[in-house]
């Protein structure tokens, strides 16, 4: 159960330190840039922790892991393929293509928080998964500007990928007890 909100964390932040990377560059404008990926990620994933009941945890993690290493591949040249859009045309570019993965995002958690505390005895461990998801995710904040500098943005998206794949795997063998 920890693994699983741990690598919650680590997933969440070595997603959304590369996009926002990404999308500082095409946009060319890093405080709007910045603010833009957080709100899409905020505003997002909220919808998707909202909706999260209806979702299976490894439906939701297996979409999510491949979302986001689609995203390593696809939004780089997408991205410079519309280099040449009007400002607004970007924004709406970014939003939309930002939309999909940050709404997967917001589902882990909240199905897990939400399992874990049907779960006999559950209730009693739901501050320690907010703990161990919290200071993963403050980590994860630091260690991907850290990995950026030797493996690049794109190798941070794919361990991104890779957090939440492991995850997965974590629902898959049982160690939750999410099933």
């Amino acid at each position: 159960t920890w693994l699983y909100f741990a690598l919650l964390g680590l997933g969440f932040l070595l997603v959304e330190i590369p996009l926002m990377q990404q999308f500082i560059l095409y946009l060319d404008q890093p405080t709007l840039s910045i603010t833009l990926v957080l709100f899409a990620v905020l505003l997002f994933s909220g919808v998707g922790s909202r909706t999260a009941r209806r979702w299976s945890p490894a439906l939701a993690l297996g979409l999510l892991a491949v979302a986001a290493g689609l995203a390593s591949l696809a939004l780089p040249p997408v991205l410079h393929l519309t280099l040449g859009w009007p400002f607004a045309g970007r924004v709406a570019l970014a939003l939309a293509a930002l939309a999909p993965l940050c709404y997967l995002m917001g589902v882990p958690l909240a199905r897990g928080l939400a399992l874990l505390e049907a779960r006999a005895g559950g209730a009693a461990l739901i501050p320690w998964a907010w703990a161990v998801n919290g200071s993963t995710s403050v980590v994860a904040g630091v260690l991907a500007a850290l990995l950026a500098l030797s493996i690049g943005f794109r190798g941070v998206l794919w361990l991104g990928a890779a957090a939440y794949a492991g995850a997965w795997l974590t629902v898959r063998l049982g160690f939750g007890r999410f099933t």
